[in-house]
């Protein structure tokens, strides 16, 4: 579609590549349980880390490069590493997060920077108060009794809102 960007897509050598670094990442700094890998169809997300199951899930859309799959990787084993060592205290990127990043030789950094395929809305909510009859919209339906905050009527569903789909003219 024109104007989305580019996607970097896993190829099979990436796939050997990630099960290597796995493997070096275990035997330097090995974890009380096995860990595995899953290729995921993420669009935004790089990786997760599953700790319950010890279990990386890696991105087919966005680690087709090396730096980008070996830094996502080792981003995600900080977390089993820090969770193995700390337990739920070592969840999330917090101090033992940070601490596993470097023992691992990388920089603790949060979040990627790459260019990806946001995430478009496709419905929207539809409201309506009672007591003024406005209409608003929201991107989520809302799972509680809510108050207009203009007049203070009570507001109700009304229905979905279908965005039409994006069509590329220049085809």
């Amino acid at each position: 579609m024109a104007g989305e960007p580019p996607t970097c897509p896993v190829l099979p050598h990436h796939r050997v590549k990630a099960e290597q670094w796995l493997a070096e990442l275990w035997r330097d700094f090995p974890l009380s349980r096995p860990v595995s890998l899953e290729w995921r169809r993420f669009r935004t997300t790089a990786g997760v880390a599953v700790y319950n199951r010890n279990v990386i899930g890696l991105s087919i859309n966005l680690l087709g490069e090396d730096e980008r799959l070996r830094s996502t990787l080792v981003h995600e084993y900080a977390h089993l590493l820090a969770y193995d060592r700390f337990g739920r205290a070592g969840a999330n990127h917090g101090p033992a997060w940070r601490a596993a990043m470097r023992d691992l030789g990388a920089e603790p950094i949060v979040r990627h920077s790459w260019e990806c395929a946001r995430n478009t809305p496709r419905t929207m909510a539809v409201y309506r108060c009672r007591k003024c009859k406005a209409e608003f919209r929201r991107l989520r339906i809302l799972r509680r009794r809510v108050k207009h905050a203009t007049c203070g009527g009570l507001v109700d569903f009304v229905g979905k809102f279908q965005f039409a789909e994006k069509r590329d003219v220049d085809r």
